[in-house]
């Protein structure tokens, strides 16, 4: 066993390579540029025609999205800024903190897209037995632009999964329970 393992059994520091930084950061980044277009794409999604005019702030699923998206882009970037910044070795304090604020992130970011998800089925589609008819028939274009946006955020919330599982096999594997 190295100084590095004993280090990180002893529950002091725990050393990363740097090829484990660079993911981790290449991860964060990605989550972050797709949070950000998912969040321009809704912010950009409005419609005026005939029927009326339809923003996503008329939406409440849709101005949770965007700010969901919007939280998970500054923390994309500030954890990338402190992965790639931290001093080499790093305490078992900052693994907790990352551990919990990636799973913070993980789920605001999936229950944002899930309700988002049933708000554009329940556009395209509408609910028959109380009479909703599908709303996408007269404001198309911003059905899909929603759609689009909702996809971004669900592929964000699959890449703050594997930062979940990655924190969580650095915390669990590498330093002793409490």
């Amino acid at each position: 066993m190295d100084k590095t393992d004993q280090t990180a059994i002893d529950g002091s520091a725990l050393e990363l390579n740097r090829t484990e930084k660079t993911v981790e950061a290449v991860l964060r980044v990605a989550s972050m540029a797709l949070s950000i277009t998912g969040l321009v794409i809704m912010i950009k999604n409005s419609i005026s025609n005939d029927f009326g005019s339809l923003s996503y702030s008329n939406l409440g699923a849709f101005m949770y999205l965007v700010s969901a998206n919007g939280g998970c882009a500054a923390y994309s970037l500030l954890s990338a800024l402190a992965i790639l910044a931290l001093p080499c070795p790093i305490s078992k304090v900052q693994v907790r903190t990352l551990f919990l604020l990636d799973q913070v992130v993980t789920y605001v970011v999936l229950a944002a897209g899930a309700v988002s998800a049933e708000t554009v089925y329940l556009a395209y589609y509408g609910n028959i037995p109380i009479t909703w008819s599908s709303a996408c028939d007269s404001y198309g274009i911003f059905c899909h632009k929603a759609l689009i946006s909702v996809v971004f955020t669900f592929v964000v919330s699959l890449l703050y999964m594997l930062l979940s599982l990655i924190s969580s096999y650095r915390l669990f594997s590498r330093f002793e329970a409490p």
